[in-house]
């Protein structure tokens, strides 16, 4: 039996400072969702973390209830989400990096829709705002929009990695390493053609946002720059296989 509604995993690296604002953004998300009787817990992994980073983070961790603090040593965020993954005793898992920022109602109405709807969803913001190097509006795309298109997975991620999914889908579909040397990088872009493969939807929820901090000598920068592509998939195969099929049965009805 799960022991929390949500567990809320914050993945920490070298933030500074700059971690103080996310950290208070996840605490206005959590009073929100308690309002609504929802139980959240905190999960805070610090991936090879510098000294102020470290401190700040267990100075939160002690004033706030139901926190706790992982420090790994594995340089990959995709592993360090994992870490986190294996800790929560959540049924549901949200994900927010140390330098980003929910919007105060992202948990309580993450939480309803993904218990009123029964079948396999990872949710996603609405609007992202991406702000620092290169500001812009991201508005997420639903997979039951008709403008949807698969194939455009091919060539571009539709959604940022601050998903609410399942405990039980990040257990058994986690999240892939980095390895630039071999340019195969893009967790969260693999991680979502996968679970598309294996038959989630991937939604938004309504009226939601979050704000995404973009850095010059950001992970996906560093990625781009080295020319990486995802993790291989199965998503392209089923499609171009169902596409044939599809093809075969408008010949013999014609």
């Amino acid at each position: 039996m799960d022991s929390f509604d949500i567990t809320a995993i914050v993945n920490g690296h070298r933030e500074g400072l700059i971690a103080q604002p996310s950290l208070l953004s996840l605490k206005q998300a959590i009073e929100q969702s308690e309002r609504s009787d929802i139980l959240v817990e905190t999960v805070i992994v610090l991936d090879k973390p510098d000294t102020v980073t470290e401190e700040l983070v267990q100075s939160f961790s002690h004033s706030t209830k139901n926190t706790r603090v992982v420090t790994v040593d594995h340089g990959d965020l995709g592993l360090s989400r994992n870490s986190g993954v294996a800790a929560a005793q959540g049924k549901w898992i949200a994900f927010l990096d140390a330098d980003d920022l929910w919007g105060s109602t992202w948990l309580s109405a993450a939480f309803n829709a993904a218990e009123s709807d029964p079948r396999p969803i990872v949710w996603h913001p609405e609007l992202s705002v991406l702000f620092g190097s290169h500001p812009h509006l991201y508005l997420h795309i639903d997979m039951e929009d008709p403008e949807f298109d698969h194939a455009a997975l091919a060539v571009t991620n539709y959604w940022t990695a601050l998903c609410f999914a399942p405990r039980s889908l990040l257990q058994s579909v986690p999240y892939r390493y980095t390895r630039m040397s071999s340019q195969i990088g893009f967790e969260d872009w693999g991680w979502n053609m996968e679970t598309i493969a294996q038959g989630w939807l991937h939604k938004i929820v309504p009226g939601t946002g979050h704000a995404v901090r973009r850095k010059e000598t950001s992970l996906l920068q560093q990625t781009k720059s080295a020319s990486c592509l995802p993790h291989p998939s199965n998503l392209f195969r089923q499609l171009l296989e169902k596409r044939a099929k599809d093809g075969r049965t408008r010949s013999v009805s014609s």
